[in-house]
C-alpha cells in the first residue's frame, strides 16, 4: 500500500500512539483491544478544503515484547486514498521519530519504495483480516514503523481524517509465518481515450497465497488479475471496478498454491477523458497499476518477479 514527489502537501496534525483518541469519545468506531490482548495504533490528520494531504508518522510499536499476530481490524475515514504501516528495518534507513511529509521521505530515501516491508494496508473504511490457524505475522518488540495516510479533500470544508488499527496478539501454537510484496509498473503512460496496461510476473519460489488486492487512481475503470503459468494466461481470480475502495480477496482457509515459475497477469483498464497523457505517480492526478500479495512462507526473498509488461519497459 508507495508514492511520488509531485503531490502538494499541506500542514496537518498527526497522532500515533498505543491508544490514540480520534475525538469520537463514546462513539469511538474502534476501541483499543482489552489490556493484555493487543494494542492499537492510530493517525489523525486535518485536511483543509480542496487540498491533498500525504503524511508519514514514524514511531515505535507500543509493545516492548515480540508479538505474534493472527487477527487485525481497522477503521478509517471514508475517502482515505490509502493507509499503510511499514517496517523500516528492511529498508536500511534512519528516519527520526515524528511526523514527516511523505514526498520528502520518498525523495530522500528511494529504497523505501522496494525495500520497506508493508505490515498492513487498507483502502476501505472498515477492514478485518484473520489468518489461517497457526499462521502469524511476527512483530519484534518496539519495532520502528512508519504509518502513512493519503487523503484528497474535494469538499468546501476542512475534514478531520483518521485511521485506527487494532493488532491482536495470538497465543496458540505457531506453524507458519507470512510475507508480503507488491508488483508495479512505474513506466506507464495513459493516453487520452481508453487503454490497458498489463504486467506479468512469476514467483521465484513457491508460495501459498492468502490475500490479493489492487491499487490504481481515478482513471482506472477496472483491474483484472489472472493466473499465468509462465507461458499462457489463464483463469481470472480477481476483479475490481471501484478504484477508490478496491476489494481485498481473501483465499480463507484454502490458500492458492502458486509454484515457482508461475504467477499472475494483472490488467488495468483506463479511460482518460482529458487531452494530456497521464504518467505514473503518487498524486491523485497521476496513475498507478499494481497488485499486493500476502502469502506463506514468511521468507523475504520470495517474490513475484515481473517478466513482461504491455509497453515492454522495465519493472522494479
Amino acid at each position: 500500500m508507495r508514492c511520488s514527489i509531485v503531490t502538494r502537501l499541506i500542514s496537518a496534525t498527526v497522532l500515533l500512539s498505543a491508544c490514540a483518541d480520534d475525538g469520537t469519545g463514546a462513539d469511538d468506531p474502534l476501541p483499543p483491544p482489552p489490556d493484555g490482548t493487543g494494542f492499537q495504533i492510530s493517525m489523525n490528520i486535518t485536511v483543509p478544503a480542496g487540498e491533498e494531504a500525504w503524511l508519514c508518522q514514524v514511531s515505535r510499536l507500543p509493545s516492548p515484547e515480540y508479538t505474534a499476530v493472527n487477527h487485525v481490524k481497522s477503521v478509517q475515514s471514508d475517502g482515505v486514498h490509502h493507509m499503510d504501516v511499514m517496517a523500516l528495518a528492511f529498508a536500511g534507513v534512519e528516519i527520526p521519530v515524528g511526523t514527516h511529509e511523505c514526498d520528502a521521505l520518498y525523495r530522500d530515501y528511494p529504497q523505501l519504495m522496494d525495500d520497506g516491508l508493508i505490515l498492513y494496508a487498507a483502502q476501505q473504511a472498515e477492514q478485518e483480516i484473520t489468518l489461517p490457524p497457526g499462521t502469524v505475522a511476527s512483530l519484534p518488540g518496539s519495532l520502528l514503523v512508519m504509518q502513512e495516510i493519503h487523503y484528497v479533500n474535494t469538499s468546501p470544508d476542512p475534514i478531520e481524517a483518521f485511521s485506527k488499527i487494532n493488532i491482536y496478539e495470538y497465543d496458540q501454537p505457531i506453524t507458519n509465518e507470512i510475507w508480503g510484496s507488491a508488483v508495479r509498473d512505474v513506466d506507464m503512460d495513459i493516453p487520452p481515450g481508453e487503454s490497458v496496461q498489463w504486467t506479468r510476473c512469476v514467483m521465484n519460489d513457491p508460495i501459498d497465497l492468502l490475500f490479493l488486492s489492487s491499487h490504481t487512481h481515478a482513471l482506472a475503470r477496472k483491474v483484472e488479475v489472472r493466473l499465468f503459468d509462465g507461458h499462457n494466461v489463464g483463469e481470472m481470480i480477481y476483479e475490481n471496478r471501484d478504484w477508490a475502495t478496491p476489494a481485498l480477496k481473501d483465499f480463507g482457509q484454502q490458500p492458492l498454491h502458486v509454484p515457482a515459475g508461475q504467477g499472475f497477469e494483472f490488467q488495468c483498464h483506463y479511460r482518460n477523458a482529458g487531452t494530456e497523457t497521464v504518467h505514473w505517480g503518487f498524486s491523485a492526478s497521476d496513475e498507478m497499476c499494481q497488485i499486493a500479495l500476502v502469502y506463506t512462507p514468511g521468507v523475504a526473498s520470495r517474490k513475484c518477479e515481473a517478466v513482461e509488461t504491455s509497453d515492454g519497459l522495465g519493472v522494479p
